[in-house]
């Protein structure tokens, strides 16, 4: 009888109280033997520096309840929400181990199945719909959920919620993979996505704040003992963005050296937005100020950021385009337990992508330029902390505990 495995796809950012009762319930939902997490890398979904390095996040899995880590590289992590699930879910599935899927939801939805399959088929009346909201002015994420719910009215609210709309899209990916995945969704508890609020089931951005301020004692009501340690770890040794200054000195020298020629090529700018980034850039004096001088109603927080982690990173329109539609091109493991190294051992075989344990790739050119890239974000992110190390991800290796 074939083994449950339960997949995650996360970001740990850092891994709260939260994040232990999902991986806690999530394998007990699917009475799994394992759980299997794909982790973002150093560059995370809403367009942001990762607050930690990738290794010590892998290791806060690990003792909180994940038995094998893979990464979710770099071109993938730092992009919209569907790139994001996409990637995710493909790399769980093309485990050949994973059975199911398991993910947050800010509130229970039956017609989770019904939203996924009108946004994979896309009827005619959803795309008169979704123009028609695009026209008005809309971002597309919030185009998009008007168009759905002018379908499916008791689903109205649903995909406003950050954890919602990534369950959407993981939903879409099993169902337009094929891949027959048994969906697990776990009811979010504690504090909102987005909520600053200290709590001891406080969001990931509340922890990075209090982290920020150096409250430690709040860290440590927020957190399962393990995670609180590592980070507070990080804190000493200087190894966490918490301070914005270097990323924003960085960006906005390079966003003055380029211009808006140059800014323009980098990933899905379009309709003259790269002239506003620039004007921001001249007359801000922080990075919150430049990212709160380019958000408007058709331009989220989230979109303007990660347009700025794409022209940081140099991601050009066609590389990311060819990431969309190529996907992730081998399964990078960054850590591993004892029961994660059973499942490894059985990989070897059963998945469908090539298996690396070092940060070489293999010989396709496709996935040199993945590799190559997740070598420069790493590089990158190295330079946004007081205390750099060159060189990280040549010489990091496989966390086995």
């Amino acid at each position: 009888m074939k083994k449950n495995v339960v997949g995650i796809i996360a970001e740990y950012n850092p891994l709260h109280n939260g994040h232990t009762y999902h991986l806690t319930t999530a394998r007990d939902m699917s009475a799994a033997d394992a759980v299997v997490v794909a982790l973002s890398s150093h560059f995370v979904q809403r367009g942001e520096p990762a607050f930690l390095d990738k290794w010590q996040r892998t290791r806060m899995a690990l003792s909180c309840g994940a038995d094998l880590v893979l990464e979710l590289p770099c071109l993938f992590s730092c992009a919209n929400a569907g790139i994001f699930a996409n990637a995710g879910v493909d790399i769980l599935a093309r485990t050949g181990l994973v059975t199911h899927l398991s993910f947050g939801m800010e509130n229970p939805c039956s017609e989770l199945d019904t939203i996924a399959a009108i946004l994979v088929q896309e009827p005619p009346l959803f795309k008169e719909k979704l123009r028609f909201f695009l026209d008005a002015g809309y971002s597309f994420v919030e185009a998009r959920s008007r168009a759905v719910e002018a379908l499916l009215p008791q689903g109205k609210g649903f995909l406003g919620g950050a954890n919602n709309s990534l369950a959407v899209a993981y939903s879409c990916r099993v169902l337009s993979g094929q891949y027959g995945l048994v969906l697990v969704p776990v009811l979010r508890k504690g504090k909102g996505y987005h909520d600053p609020t200290p709590d001891a089931l406080a969001s990931a951005t509340a922890l990075r704040e209090m982290a920020r301020r150096d409250d430690r004692e709040a860290l440590r009501r927020a957190m399962p003992a393990p995670s609180a340690t590592l980070l507070l770890q990080s804190l000493d040794e200087g190894r966490t963005t918490a301070d914005r200054t270097a990323l924003w000195r960085i960006l906005r020298s390079l966003l003055l050296r380029s211009g808006a020629g140059g800014i323009a090529s980098s990933a899905e700018l379009r309709e003259g937005l790269e002239h506003r980034i620039l004007d921001a850039a001249q007359h801000s004096t922080s990075w919150e100020e430049l990212v709160n001088a380019c958000v408007t109603k058709r331009y989220p927080r989230g979109r303007i950021q990660r347009h700025l982690m794409h022209i940081l990173l140099g991601v050009d329109h066609w590389e990311y385009k060819a990431a969309q539609r190529l996907g992730p091109a081998y399964i990078r493991v960054l850590g591993a337990n004892r029961t994660g190294r059973a499942l490894l051992r059985r990989m070897r075989d059963s998945a469908s992508l090539p298996v690396l344990s070092r940060a070489s790739a293999p010989g396709t050119a496709y996935a040199r330029r993945i590799m190559n890239f997740e070598h420069r974000a790493a590089e990158i992110w190295e330079n946004l902390i007081p205390n750099p190390q060159i060189r990280t991800e040549a010489t990091s290796r496989t966390i086995l505990l």
